[in-house]
């Protein structure tokens, strides 16, 4: 593997932390990257998609959202949604509301996408989707100033998965989409091997963290 490979895969009891924060992330819509693309460590699903469509529309993506520089609209959901961006060597949260800052990201030529709060403040958050089923969860999160992608390492209840975040120190996080194919990914480790994480199911899924080192 090229010895820029930038990203530290760490684990706790019940979580499985990629460090994202000196890698380079973009939001790939309608065709998730393949895995010959070997400067991709990561590629997981970021915003929820609406319906179940046979073509892709950016406007099937939740929220707004920036792609390769782009801001596109994406539909309307109420709930404690906030945007998680990336854009020159800065990568953090920001109100749904703030058009301003969405404007300088992609002017910056970043990256974004909508998701609901899982962690605020240090706090445990109340999604508008919160579920009592026991899935894999997965989210953008960020502590001292690192960002990562954090996923459960098993099946549990959302709100254990939150308490896991929450006594790991975690200080902002949104969550990523999953559930049955909507969780299919992928990471290659610093060797070049690719993992896939979780099955692929369906081709309905509309966009995707991409992370490169």
């Amino acid at each position: 593997m090229d010895q820029g490979y930038k990203m530290k895969v760490d684990t706790t009891e019940h979580l499985i932390m990629y460090d994202i924060t000196d890698c380079q992330l973009d939001l790939a819509c309608g065709t998730m990257p393949n895995l010959e693309h070997e400067n991709i460590v990561l590629c997981v699903a970021a915003a929820f998609t609406g319906k179940c469509l046979n073509s892709f529309e950016h406007s099937n993506i939740l929220g707004p959202h920036i792609s390769q520089g782009e801001l596109h609209k994406g539909y309307e959901e109420e709930g404690g949604y906030a945007i998680f961006a990336s854009w020159g060597k800065q990568k953090g949260f920001f109100e749904l509301e703030d058009q301003k800052k969405l404007e300088e990201v992609a002017a910056a030529k970043g990256m974004a996408f909508t998701q609901y709060w899982v962690v605020k403040d240090g706090e445990g958050y109340n999604p508008p989707r919160q579920t009592i089923k026991e899935e894999y969860y997965r989210c953008i999160a960020q502590k001292e100033g690192r960002t990562y992608v954090i996923e459960s390492k098993e099946v549990v209840k959302f709100d254990f998965f939150v308490k896991c975040l929450v006594e790991t120190g975690i200080e902002n996080a949104l969550y990523m989409d999953m559930g049955s194919g909507w969780n299919h990914s992928f990471y290659r480790d610093e060797t070049g091997t690719v993992h896939i994480l979780h099955p692929k199911t369906h081709e309905y899924c509309t966009n995707w963290l991409v992370v490169e080192y």
